[in-house]
């Protein structure tokens, strides 16, 4: 309750740390595909904008005063390692899946970035030899292609189909609709050397990412404390925002057995009145010395369940924190 009130009190602190919230995502369901050793690499770069952010977070929560919420503050780890380890490790913008290739930044692996390197020259290579082909055969629209039957292809369209500028050492693959697709002795030498590259890169992709999931595991308890904490703080932020916007009040808990209530109100069924319509509040005393039960009488929808539930309602809500939907309320733990 002291927590909610200092929310309540200060809404310039609450809007800084929702602004905060909102950059963190789900930490504790990441924390569960970690452990699974089921989290993709996009999920990572969510994990470290969740970690970058607990140092605002800590700031904040610190710079409150208030001894709870300082004690949270405490408790938080940045988690340096699984954030700096993420920020060297993994490119910026990473594909879905490791097997997509494209995890890891470059400098990252030095064996990693030399087959990588490869590719990207070989990319510049075929795109050389289809130049280069174009020009000899004055084939304008000469292209280069892939696919998983016969690897790389040069595709001529049936516009210059007949006019004899096919090259003796072309190998004819495959006849299409508009074209025509053909190999050469060139392009299955840079293919060998491109496919043999990227078997390569797929392999070590996938064996550093085990490694740096397996060293993040040992985070693994920090990183859920962190989630518990912030989802404390979450729940806090909303109760000072409920009790601001629906005219809630702080109760009194203390350690006797009444329960009394001056003007309370059902927090749902009052949400759902016509715009022109306000809820009737109740007030209830409950004691073990003199009011043990209540009999409520009245014909049906006249309200006898919504009092019950309302009371019910009430003490919940201020025994978890919340502020309650009443002018006041007193009620023993």
């Amino acid at each position: 309750h002291d927590m909610v009130t200092y929310f309540y009190e200060n809404e310039a602190i609450v809007d800084s740390l929702e602004t905060i919230l909102r950059k963190m995502g789900d930490l504790e369901r990441l924390a569960s595909k970690i452990s699974m050793m089921k989290v993709a690499p996009r999920e990572l770069i969510q994990l470290k904008r969740a970690l970058q952010n607990i140092g605002p977070l800590k700031e904040q929560l610190t710079s409150s005063e208030d001894t709870h919420l300082c004690v949270i503050a405490d408790k938080l780890h940045l988690c340096e390692y699984v954030r700096d380890t993420i920020e060297v490790a993994i490119s910026d913008e990473p594909p879905s899946m490791v097997s997509k290739g494209g995890t890891f930044k470059d400098g990252y692996h030095e064996e990693l970035d030399e087959y990588n390197n490869i590719v990207r020259n070989s990319k510049d290579l075929l795109l050389g030899i289809q130049v280069r082909e174009a020009d000899k055969t004055g084939i304008t629209t000469l292209k280069i292609g892939f696919n998983n039957v016969f690897g790389y292809y040069l595709e001529v369209t049936n516009k210059y189909k007949g006019q004899d500028l096919i090259p003796d050492e072309w190998v004819r693959k495959q006849t299409l609709t508009n074209a025509e697709r053909y190999i050469t002795d060139e392009l299955k030498q840079l293919e060998s050397k491109i496919l043999g590259a990227q078997e390569k890169i797929n392999a070590i992709e996938e064996r550093l990412y085990h490694e740096l999931i397996v060293s993040i595991i040992e985070y693994l308890d920090p990183i859920q404390s962190n989630a518990a904490l912030i989802a404390n703080v979450d729940c806090l932020l909303s109760f000072a925002k409920v009790a601001n916007k629906y005219k809630y009040t702080r109760p009194d808990i203390n350690d006797s057995t009444i329960i009394e209530i001056k003007n309370g109100r059902h927090p749902v069924i009052e949400q759902h009145m016509k715009l022109d319509e306000s809820y009737v509040p109740n007030d209830i005393y409950l004691s073990n010395d003199d009011t043990q039960v209540m009999m409520i009488t009245g014909p049906n929808m006249s309200g006898k369940s919504a009092i019950l539930r309302q009371t019910a309602l009430i003490s919940l809500m201020a025994q978890m924190g919340s502020y309650v939907p009443a002018e006041n309320a007193s009620i023993g733990i």
